[in-house]
């Protein structure tokens, strides 16, 4: 699996992991680097967009496990 050149971004992304979430990679061209999906396999699950270049990504790591941690379909 890639890994995000921000430590703090991967972490979060392997947190989320942690608690069942998955990864899509976004392709080459994408303005995001991948997408997070909750464990809930449906339209109605939650969903948390990775950026490749956050202005800030010690924030953008606190929302995406802000994001995991909220979401009520989670383990």
């Amino acid at each position: 699996m890639a890994r995000h050149k921000n430590k703090h971004i991967q972490a979060a992304i392997d947190y989320a992991l942690e608690h069942g979430w998955r990864l899509k990679l976004a392709g080459p061209r994408a303005h995001i680097w991948g997408t997070l999906y909750c464990p809930l396999q449906d339209r109605a699950g939650c969903l948390a967009r990775i950026f490749s270049t956050p202005r800030v990504p010690e924030t953008h790591a606190a929302d995406i496990r802000r994001t995991v941690d909220q979401c009520a379909h989670g383990q």
